[in-house]
């Protein structure tokens, strides 16, 4: 099959993670595949260095207008209309204007992935005009797919409840396990302690790798801190990766006056090798699909510790020791307090969770996927 992976952006991103193994493994498996996005090196750089083929999409951007989109729609078609693709993959939301030119053309069967539902979750904090635009805006463009694909359960049930779409089937995002590096604790901890000339040895850190922006939540974070200290006196945050929020956050940083054991670390490439330095690993999302980098932690045998929301309880198996009401500072101490001092325990527990998240079980199910709707 010629299969074309498209995706917005090509940063550092659980998506970007997500389309870069799935392309490596369709290749390994005898398929061309090429991969399209705009802006962002990471992903870029580390295509050509597995030698997969990659196309700028100049007019696909993060922030839509009518003017972008008309642009987008534009060069997408004729690069569709010169490049013949069996499979055209969509991954991310603006992406679906894609839809619209293919169905033009009609040389191509469409795939898209929800990896979240984003502003249409039921979570999702923004105006409610702007919910109900992107919901109109979903309404229509996944009608024009031929298949729907959810990365959980939850999503997938929650988008038939409100009738984003009339079916879907779930393939859960995987991990080549045998492609991870993780950095043993102590060297991991000494990049930290390097970087910041802090000694982070006799630390309890909590860490997180995600985007700075509000669906993360690491607000919740920053604001619970002094009950964390209190519970643990030497606990430190480190918070891998960036975002827009990024200024806000070191206000409130400054604001709470927790600056000397409070770090937002930046984005690195290739940053889960670095999760063994975290004892606890957090993720208080407002809203999720199937997170890579809680994914990253499981595989890494880091206690996890995240919302009840998306697809976290079906990474830890509905762990109740794992889980917390979103925005429930009581159970979170609760819970942080009692992975502290049963941290192996818990984390040895998560080994049988692995199983349905390897990288195997998520090509043959895309595979499946791509062989169904290409039958006539």
């Amino acid at each position: 099959m010629k299969i074309l992976l498209v995706i917005t952006k090509s940063e550092i991103g659980g998506a970007q993670f997500f389309v870069l193994n799935l392309a490596i493994q369709l290749k390994k498996a005898g398929h061309d595949v090429t991969v399209a996005a705009g802006d962002g090196d990471f992903l870029q750089n580390a295509l050509a260095a597995q030698n997969i083929s990659f196309h700028y999409l100049e007019a696909l951007k993060r922030k839509v207008s009518l003017f972008t989109s008309i642009a987008f729609m534009t060069e997408f078609y004729a690069y569709a209309k010169t490049n013949h693709f069996d499979i055209v993959h969509l991954n991310s939301t603006n992406t679906l204007l894609a839809t619209l030119p293919l169905v033009l053309l009609r040389k191509s069967k469409i795939v898209f992935t929800v990896h979240g539902l984003s502003l249409v979750d039921a979570n999702s904090r923004v105006n409610p005009i702007l919910k109900l635009s992107f919901r109109i805006y979903y309404t229509i463009f996944l009608r024009l797919v031929d298949e729907c694909i959810f990365v959980c359960n939850a999503n997938l049930k929650e988008a038939l409840q409100t009738k984003l779409v009339s079916h879907g089937i779930v393939v859960y995002n995987g991990i080549d396990e045998n492609e991870l590096a993780y950095l043993p604790k102590n060297e991991a901890r000494t990049f930290f302690s390097d970087k910041y000339s802090i000694d982070f040895s006799d630390s309890f850190i909590i860490g997180s790798i995600g985007r700075l922006a509000y669906q993360k939540h690491y607000d919740f974070l920053i604001r619970v801190f002094p009950k964390i200290k209190k519970a643990i006196p030497n606990a430190k945050v480190l918070i891998v990766g960036d975002g827009p929020d990024f200024e806000i956050y070191l206000d409130l940083l400054k604001q709470m006056g927790i600056e000397s054991d409070f770090y937002f670390v930046g984005a690195i490439n290739f940053s889960y090798r670095y999760i063994k330095a975290f004892d606890l690993f957090v993720l208080p999302s407002i809203f999720e699909g199937l997170s890579i980098s809680l994914l990253e932690g499981l595989f890494a045998d880091v206690p996890l510790l995240c919302t009840r929301i998306g697809g976290n309880s079906e990474i830890i198996d509905n762990n109740d020791a794992e889980l917390f009401e979103l925005n429930n500072e009581h159970e979170f101490i609760a819970k942080m307090k009692y992975l502290a001092a049963n941290g192996s325990t818990v984390a040895s527990c998560n080994q049988v969770c692995k199983a349905k998240f390897r990288i195997e079980h998520m090509v043959d199910g895309y595979l499946a996927v791509y062989a169904k709707v290409l039958k006539p």
